[in-house]
């Protein structure tokens, strides 16, 4: 990792003004419009799990068998039926598609139309979804908010980012992050209300079309609100730039200039570039070695947030919940707020902390308390593990469920002591065949068992749940927005929509190999065992950025580009700038030479 100070990278030839900017609230106003997508994001990673808890029960959606349910929730085959092993995050191959086709979209009709299009297709998907008459409806409403997720998780921190000064952009795109967190806690607390509304057949189609609100008021705001100053530029939109740049600069002329200058100097050296490797843009990033670095890096970072297990914590929510002994539906639903109010409160941590500690050490403190709550995590299944009361072989009790293996913490303990020793009661109307939990056991007058199908009755059970708090106040501290930071900073702006899509693709991808992997993993390496999985990759990641991520703060998102160069390319661009700013003082002494000299008539034009 190559540190490079600020001064040795400089490209525009103005001088880096040492004061602080006047930042006007235009700055502010752009930013918020802006991340309302990251509200519309976690809103529908929080609401489907709360709304497929009655959609299957709808008349209008009877029958709904295991392929339907996978592909409203997920978009892809392999999910578990019980209720609460849904996955929050339903449209993960959709929204991979949309970050991928935003980055042309961008470079092409600008940041601002792509903010619009997403607000408008989410709009849409919210309104199909809760006007859905029977499945095929309700999965087309999906793939609508999959694609609009997947366009406004690319598209806003590009936004934000080339709009903001420098010296709080980390602040500002991490806004984002805390909008995502906010809206997963909006989620669960309208989930819960609308779960009084007649939850089977009008709830949850209310908690599906609140989602067009924020979609309807992000779109009023972008009709009157700018294109990114840096695509003004690059697009010959020169004078509107400079317009957007005083509004954000409240008329600062120093700093307009220098910002300008910056802007300038990036347009010029990636014309250059583009006549010198010309074609698609991916063919130029994979012949450019320091932006095509800069991609692995980033695409490594969004890659290494999802093996850290977050979106496993975040969908198991509800069986964490219910395994501490919670059976009421609504219930849980109320404590995940709790938990959705932890991830949005530890997100105030990085916007207080960014721009005065630096990327790194934020990001690397974050990593080390994620890697030590899940040990922990893993710890805690252990000691469940451990004092699980023994299950019944596959082979001796019929039932509908599957049985998923094991005799110790299987999934579904089917029949157990109550702690107190009380009575029984029996919350299903399937019988083991055989054992203690047959039906004829149960038509004792106090068998002393109860039936399940998602916890065990342990001594340790709370010990997930608090450590799931822990977890997710470390990961929010700098592990969940910094991937999203780092990689609208990374990239030249002739390859930032493209390298950002890439980028917010493998995020989502292996968002979904996680989620995909989750059951199988736990069985076969045990649900401890995964999380030590779930560790070990994130230690790999604790060393990665150690060694290959290099601090971007104080950098304008102009001068961020040269820490990916070698030292040599560094210096050719040094001398490079150097002789295009001694023939621009030439050019100016030159000109005020002619303009200062004297002017004498022409004796051949006098009239005599």
């Amino acid at each position: 990792m190559v540190q490079v100070n600020v001064v040795d990278i400089g490209g525009s030839g103005v001088s880096k003004p040492t004061s602080k900017p006047n930042i006007s609230f235009y700055v502010y106003i752009l930013s918020f419009a802006a991340v309302i997508g990251g509200f519309l994001f976690g809103y529908d990673t929080g609401i489907v799990s709360s709304a497929m808890l009655y959609v299957p029960d709808s008349s209008e959606m009877r029958p709904m068998n295991n392929m339907w349910q996978e592909l409203i929730v997920s978009m892809t085959p392999g999910m578990n039926k019980n209720i609460n092993n849904y996955t929050k995050n339903g449209n993960n191959g959709c929204a991979a598609i949309g970050s991928l086709i935003s980055g042309p979209g961008s470079d092409w009709f600008g940041r601002r139309y792509v903010i619009l299009s997403a607000s408008a297709i989410f709009t849409v998907g919210a309104g199909i979804c809760a006007g859905s008459i029977n499945k095929p409806m309700l999965l087309v409403g999906r793939v609508f908010l999959g694609i609009a997720i997947g366009l406004a998780s690319m598209i806003v921190p590009v936004y934000v980012g080339e709009s903001s000064p420098s010296h709080i952009r980390g602040r500002l795109i991490t806004l984002f992050q805390l909008m995502i967190t906010l809206g997963l806690v909006i989620a669960n607390i309208v989930g819960g209300a609308f779960s009084y509304i007649k939850p089977d057949e009008i709830g949850w189609r209310l908690m599906f079309g609140f989602a067009a609100v924020p979609a309807i008021i992000q779109f009023v705001c972008f009709i009157f609100l700018p294109e990114s100053p840096r695509w003004l530029y690059e697009h010959d939109r020169i004078q509107e730039s400079k317009e957007v740049l005083t509004k954000i600069y409240s008329g600062d002329s120093e700093w307009i200039d220098y910002e300008l200058g910056e802007i300038e100097f990036t347009c010029k050296q990636q014309r250059g570039a583009k006549a010198q490797q010309s074609g698609f843009v991916l063919l130029r990033i994979l012949k450019t070695p320091h932006v095509r670095k800069a991609l692995l890096i980033g695409s490594l970072l969004q890659t290494f947030q999802q093996l850290s297990g977050i979106n496993t914590v975040m969908y198991y929510t509800g069986n964490i919940i219910r395994s501490a002994g919670v059976k009421n539906k609504h219930t849980t639903i109320w404590i995940s707020v709790g938990t959705a109010g932890v991830n949005f409160l530890g997100t105030f941590i990085p916007m207080a902390l960014i721009e005065r500690v630096g990327r790194r050490v934020l990001f690397m403190a974050s990593v080390i308390g994620v890697i030590l709550s899940l040990c922990a995590m893993a710890v805690a299944f252990l000691l469940i593990n451990k004092d699980s009361p023994p299950t019944y072989n596959a082979t001796m009790y019929t039932s509908k469920y599957h049985y998923d293996g094991g005799y110790k913490n299987a999934k579904h303990c089917w029949c157990l002591p109550y702690p107190d020793g009380s009575n029984s009661s029996v919350s299903s109307s399937d019988y083991s065949g055989t054992g203690q939990c047959n039906s004829s056991a149960f038509q004792k007058e106090d068998p002393g068992y109860e039936w399940e199908d998602v916890y065990c009755h342990t001594r340790y059970t709370v010990l997930p749940i608090i450590i799931m708090v822990i977890y997710l106040l470390c990961f929010s501290a700098g592990y969940a927005p910094l991937p999203w930071v780092m990689n609208a900073e990374f990239y030249p702006l002739w390859a930032r929509s493209t390298c950002v899509g890439i980028a917010t693709a493998c995020n989502w991808i292996f968002n979904l190999i996680i989620s995909l992997t989750f059951l199988s993993l736990s069985q076969a390496a045990t649900k401890y065992g995964t999380f030590f999985i779930y560790a070990g990759c994130t230690v790999v990641a604790l060393v990665f950025v150690y060694f290959c991520v290099p601090e971007t703060k104080g950098y304008s998102i102009d001068e961020v580009e040269q820490l990916f160069m070698t030292e040599g390319k560094r210096e050719e661009m040094r001398k490079k700038e150097e002789r295009a700013q001694k023939a621009r003082r030439d050019s100016r002494r030159e000109a005020e030479r002619k303009e200062m000299a004297p002017t004498y008539p022409d004796i051949f034009d006098m009239k005599f």
